[in-house]
């Protein structure tokens, strides 16, 4: 369309854009620290001008421009920080997990202290010493008493714990297995809606923010891109049967190699277990040592600790003698061979190794994997930090940036509104001045 009509129709588009524009910079603004959002812009380009040749059109100058039309809304979006991103995510995510259950159990074993098993098994055999030099001493007897259920109460206690710990590792991977199930229903109900609105013509964006959100939070808990993952979640949900089984004894064998944080509790669960066993170990040898060892003046066997596997305390103090401390009643000899076992060397799983060495070796064996993981985690967070700057800085909101936008899109707004204007000036001229 020619003339002053079409002008006022060019300005009219030019008012339509900005106003979208500015509407969409309205959008970015209000979700700058909404999770996952992407900023977009508004995509626009010339619409057709005025007139195309023919042998029926009479050509001016040149042909007229009809103003500008918005093409789409699009989000800023990179996919191959995306694809970066989600393939560190799981081995975080694994990490993560283990770093919480490693710096757990390190707290657990409170290892050096005064309260921890070392110093328990120390002030025991020391207690013992003291005993030696004098073995009618009630009160020396009394200690020896004392550091007994103080060294059995701290073993029991540190049992105790892994077993929570190991429980509250399974009880995460089952939650885990729910939230996964959770976010493929969603995934799979945002994708129904997406091809509905693509269908249209249109590019749903948000919805798109949403689903790319949920990916990455799954990334998190799977690897995604490992073919055998994606075919077990083919189905649209996970059982736990496809990637683990239990056998007697407790311990996990697992079936599928996920990586994310299903891998880490399930490395986790074994991973508690076996400390729990080292526990176990080191709770039958003390009580079998110390029993076997202790003898009454009359030669006759004295139990002084009683050990119980499966159970809470796996190791106490046997309850006649806290009731009546006289049955603890030996000689100098035996006294100073109890504080000898210390340094006596015992077999547990076939390796000729002293008591206080095979718990210092379960210490230092916890201490190295610990600091692995914490080393690990700290240079994943960095690498999934450094890769998601590089995202944010493509699909983040920028408020600076979008107040200069929302400026230059005001002024056009004020500049096609003027245009309008002084085309209503001149069309008042045209058809009010013919009235004169």
């Amino acid at each position: 369309m020619a003339g002053l009509l079409g002008s006022l129709h060019a300005a009219k588009s030019g008012m339509t854009v900005s106003q979208t524009a500015i509407q969409t910079t309205s959008h970015n603004i209000n979700n700058m620290n909404t999770p996952g959002y992407s900023r977009q812009r508004v995509e626009q380009s010339a619409k057709s001008a005025y007139s195309y040749p023919g042998y029926n059109s009479s050509m001016g100058a040149g042909q007229l421009g009809t103003g500008v039309e918005a093409t789409d809304i699009i989000r800023m979006r990179n996919t191959f920080y995306d694809f970066q991103f989600r393939s560190e995510s799981h081995n975080y995510g694994e990490i993560g997990v283990k770093y919480e259950h490693y710096t757990t159990m390190e707290k657990i074993f409170n290892e050096p202290s005064d309260t921890s098993i070392s110093a328990s098994i120390n002030n025991f055999f020391s207690s013992w010493q003291e005993l030696s030099k004098n073995p009618n001493d009630s009160g020396a007897r009394d200690i020896v008493i004392q550091n007994s259920k103080f060294l059995a109460n701290n073993i029991s206690k540190v049992k105790e714990k892994l077993e929570q710990l190991g429980t509250q590792a399974e009880k995460k991977l089952n939650e885990d297995i729910e939230d996964i199930n959770g976010m493929l229903k969603q995934l799979e109900d945002l994708d129904k809606h997406i091809k509905i609105v693509e269908g249209s013509g249109k590019t749903p964006n948000d919805l798109l923010d949403q689903r790319d959100k949920i990916i990455d939070d799954l990334s998190f808990k799977l690897n995604l891109n490992d073919d055998k993952v994606k075919d077990a979640l083919k189905d649209g949900k996970l059982e736990l049967n496809e990637i683990m089984d239990k056998d007697a004894d407790g311990k996990i064998n697992i079936k599928l190699n996920t990586s994310g944080e299903i891998q880490g509790s399930l490395d986790m669960i074994n991973k508690v277990n076996e400390y729990e066993n080292e526990i176990n170990k080191l709770a039958e040898v003390i009580s079998k040592t110390v029993n076997d060892t202790l003898k009454a003046p009359d030669g006759s066997k004295i139990e002084l600790f009683v050990y119980n596997k499966d159970k809470n305390p796996v190791l106490q103090v046997n309850e006649d003698i806290i009731n009546d401390p006289k049955i603890l009643s030996v000689t100098a000899d035996v006294a100073q061979g109890m504080y000898k076992l210390k340094d006596k060397k015992v077999t547990i799983d076939g390796e000729e190794i002293t008591i206080n060495n095979f718990y210092n070796n379960i210490v230092q064996k916890l201490g190295n994997e610990t600091q692995e993981v914490i080393r690990n985690e700290k240079n994943q967070s960095k690498i999934l930090k450094d890769i998601d700057n590089s995202r944010l800085n493509v699909s983040g909101v920028s408020l600076d940036e979008e107040m200069v936008n929302l400026v230059q899109f005001q002024h056009a707004y004020n500049a096609s509104a003027k245009v309008i204007s002084t085309i209503d000036s001149l069309l008042d001229v045209v058809i009010n001045g013919l009235k004169r």
